[in-house]
C-alpha cells in the first residue's frame, strides 16, 4: 500500500483470520489529497469486508480542525483519510467535563467518497442549518466525518511511571473503541453477536439517542472558524459522545 503505513497489510492480516478481532482502532491517518483514489477505494472496500465479518473499525479523525490531519495553511478545507471512508467509524474530540467540541477535532467532507445512505438525513439537516457559511471551501456532496466523538484534550496518562496529560483524537478513538469492546463483552455474554460495522446503528434513531449531543464549539482552520457544532450530527463531534447506560439499552441489553 505504498506510503500508507501498512494499513492495507493490517486489514488483509485480519481478513485472513478465521475470527477477526472485534474492534480495531487506529490513531493516525493522513490528508485525503495525499492518497490515490484507487488505493483509497481498495482500502475502504477492505474495511467494508471487515465490518461485514463483525469488526468495528474506528479511526481518529485528525488534529487539524478543518485543515486536515494536522494544522496547516490552506485556502480550502482539507479532508482526512481514512476517516472519509463510509465503511468505518471516524472519531472526533471533545474537551472539558461539560463537553464542548475540541478545536483540534478534524472534521469535514470527503472529496473522494459520496454520502452514504445511513448519513443522508443527518447530513442534510446540518447543511440546512449551516447555510452559506464556508461555501466553496468544502465538498457538500461528500461523506461527512467524524461520526462520533470522545474526550480528546487533557487526557490523563501514565508514561514511564509519571502522570501527564495529552491531547488529540488519538485519545478519543481508543476511548470510544473501549466502550464498543465493553458493549461487545455484554452482548456475547448474553449470547448475541458483536456490533460489527457501527454506523447504521449509530445513525439510527435508537443509536443517536444513546449519545450525548455536543452543541457548542468549532474546529477552526484555513483562516476560518471551521464548522460549528450543532444539534444533531455535525462535522466536528459527529453524533456526539457515548452514554454507556443508554447504549446498553439501545443494543438490547
Amino acid at each position: 500500500d505504498g506510503d500508507l503505513e501498512g494499513f492495507l497489510d493490517i486489514v488483509n492480516y485480519l481478513l485472513d483470520k478465521d475470527t477477526p478481532n472485534q474492534v480495531m482502532t487506529t490513531s493516525y491517518g493522513e490528508n485525503e489529497s495525499d492518497m490515490s483514489v484507487a488505493l483509497a477505494d481498495s482500502l475502504c472496500n477492505a474495511y467494508a469486508q471487515l465490518g461485514a465479518r463483525g469488526t468495528s473499525v474506528l479511526f481518529a479523525s485528525g488534529d487539524g480542525g478543518v485543515s486536515g490531519s494536522q494544522s496547516q495553511s490552506c485556502t480550502k478545507f482539507v479532508p482526512t483519510f481514512p476517516s472519509g471512508c463510509p465503511f468505518l467509524t471516524s472519531v472526533g474530540a471533545t474537551t472539558g467535563t461539560s463537553e464542548t467540541a475540541a478545536t483540534l477535532s478534524a472534521g469535514g467532507f470527503s472529496n473522494i467518497f459520496g454520502t452514504p445512505d445511513y448519513q443522508t438525513t443527518a447530513k442534510a439537516a446540518y447543511l440546512k442549518t449551516l447555510g452559506t457559511t464556508n461555501s466553496g471551501k468544502y465538498n457538500s456532496s461528500g461523506r461527512g466525518y467524524p461520526d462520533v466523538a470522545a474526550i480528546g484534550q487533557s487526557v490523563g496518562i501514565v508514561y514511564q511511571g509519571s502522570s501527564t496529560s495529552v491531547d488529540g483524537t488519538s485519545c478519543a478513538s481508543p476511548i470510544l473503541a473501549s466502550v464498543v469492546a465493553l458493549l461487545n463483552d455484554r452482548l456475547i455474554a448474553a449470547g448475541k453477536s458483536p456490533l460489527g460495522f457501527l454506523n447504521p446503528f449509530l445513525y439510527s434513531t435508537t443509536g443517536a439517542a444513546a449519545l450525548n449531543d455536543i452543541k457548542s464549539g468549532s474546529n477552526p482552520g484555513c483562516s476560518t472558524n471551521g464548522f460549528p457544532a450543532a444539534t444533531g450530527w455535525d462535522p466536528v463531534t459527529g453524533l456526539g459522545t457515548p452514554n454507556f447506560s443508554k447504549l446498553l439499552t439501545a443494543v438490547g441489553l
